[in-house]
């Protein structure tokens, strides 16, 4: 890891840890009987929590996250995979995007409704994919045991409060999931990555919700998969017919972008 890449670490390992404590504390207060309303800020805090977390996934291994981001789980399923594998199934989306060989492709594929609810499902199928394809380890079984346990625990403190708790989060793991990858994925029947689909109010509307980053990450989602070691302020703008077609770039597609983004080709 070098130097910038060390700055810009520390500062997603502190956020991803500063939002899930949020998460934390919102769910607690609220089983204890406290300040339920809080429980539909979730999304809010649910899209910074991911944004930090992404952005780690592309600068940082498992072995230079803190244990807390290894293997912390936000209370959405029993069915959790840890920071590795996570990281490896990002990476290998980004290799093989859209592509056959994308382990995130149920999400992207069918109808809008189809992809929709495979977003809403996305922990769970994320899981099973894994154990499928690598198996599951002795030390993952115990994660699994643990999370369950903790799951089931806080269930059952208050079952209604933490129903509303899990269907906030997980809505907006399925709503994040389905703008992220089907939105930005597909087209018309087609796949590949695409220019965000979406009016300047609602893109003014999602900054003043979500703030910034969240938003031009969604607007730069191409840029992105090109560049993904830069943070979203320093990627350049890609005009919005240029389109990233599925599976592995080649080369002729990675140098046209780079002479677009160098102003070398006009737009």
């Amino acid at each position: 890891m070098n130097a910038i890449d060390a700055v810009h670490a520390r500062r997603y390992i502190r956020s991803t840890l500063g939002w899930s404590l949020v998460l934390y504390v919102m769910l607690l207060c609220a089983l204890g009987g406290l300040a339920r309303w809080q429980l539909w800020l979730i999304p809010l805090v649910y899209v910074r929590l991911a944004l930090g977390l992404h952005e780690l996934l592309h600068v940082c291994s498992a072995a230079q996250v803190p244990a807390f981001h290894r293997w912390a789980p936000i209370f959405d399923t029993p069915l959790g995979l840890g920071y590795r594998e996570l990281r490896l199934i990002h990476r290998q989306h980004h290799r093989w995007s859209s592509g056959e060989r994308d382990p995130e492709r149920f999400q992207i594929v069918g109808s809008h409704a189809q992809a929709f609810v495979n977003a809403l499902l996305v922990p769970e199928r994320t899981f099973l994919h894994w154990v499928l394809c690598h198996g599951v380890s002795s030390h993952q079984i115990a994660q699994l045991i643990l999370r369950t346990l903790l799951f089931v625990v806080l269930a059952a403190l208050n079952p209604t409060v933490f129903l509303m708790y899990w269907a906030m989060l997980r809505l907006s793991i399925g709503a994040s999931s389905f703008i992220f990858h089907h939105l930005l994925h597909a087209r018309d029947g087609q796949y590949g990555t695409f220019a965000l689909p979406a009016p300047t109010v609602l893109m003014t509307l999602g900054r003043w919700l979500f703030g910034n980053e969240p938003m031009d990450i969604l607007i730069r989602h191409r840029e992105h998969h090109l560049w993904p070691r830069l943070r979203v302020w320093e990627l350049p703008e890609l005009p919005r017919h240029f389109v990233l077609p599925p599976g592995l770039l080649s080369r002729s597609c990675v140098d046209q972008a780079h002479a677009i983004a160098q102003r070398k080709l006009p737009t």
